[in-house]
């Protein structure tokens, strides 16, 4: 199969999904080895960007989704004049940053560090779609453990939580650079 058609199966298969697909699954539907699959991809990634296309594969860690063209977003703002976006507010974006570095993490924990309650700013980022449930930690009533999703990566234009940038975090006396 040649990269043109893989490339014409993964778009294909990224607008009908409509949200990012694991490259594992798309490797299989492809009928290739996951490493083969990969390079393949990082070319056609690359070749898209390169001739400045209007419609992009961005991979967000073991997904891959489509997105547009950052460049022409001021036409595509033009046509559908999207709502004015609400800022986060700097509690959000604390009790975010906290989320992000230290998930998984439970909201007991994000106000042991903030020494403030955090419900307003978790259900703020839930409903944003930057966080989610990710399971339960395995403690007595089991509170329900927090991390940042695919919107989260995708809002702040990196593909992996790797790329965020290093903190020291092993006593709770250095979470204050979080917010440096």
């Amino acid at each position: 199969m040649t990269d043109r058609q893989i490339e014409n199966i993964i778009t294909s298969i990224l607008f009908v999904a409509g949200e990012a697909v694991s490259t594992a699954n798309l490797a299989a539907v492809c009928e290739m080895e996951h490493d083969e699959f990969l390079s393949v991809c990082e070319r056609i990634i690359a070749k898209k960007q390169q001739e400045q296309e209007g419609l992009l594969i961005a991979r967000f860690e073991d997904k891959l989704r489509l997105c547009t063209n950052q460049q022409y977003a001021p036409f595509i703002k033009r046509l559908l004049a999207p709502e004015v976006t609400e800022r986060l507010t700097n509690a959000v974006l604390e009790t975010l940053s906290i989320i992000a570095y230290r998930q998984p993490v439970t909201r007991s924990e994000i106000e042991s560090i903030r020494g403030v309650r955090c419900d307003y700013a978790v259900s703020t980022l839930i409903e944003k779609g930057m966080v989610r449930e990710v399971g339960r930690k395995d403690v007595v009533g089991r509170p329900i453990l927090l991390g940042t999703t695919d919107d989260f990566l995708k809002h702040f234009g990196i593909s992996s939580l790797s790329e965020l940038p290093p903190v020291s975090m092993d006593t709770p006396d250095h979470a204050e650079e979080l917010f440096d």
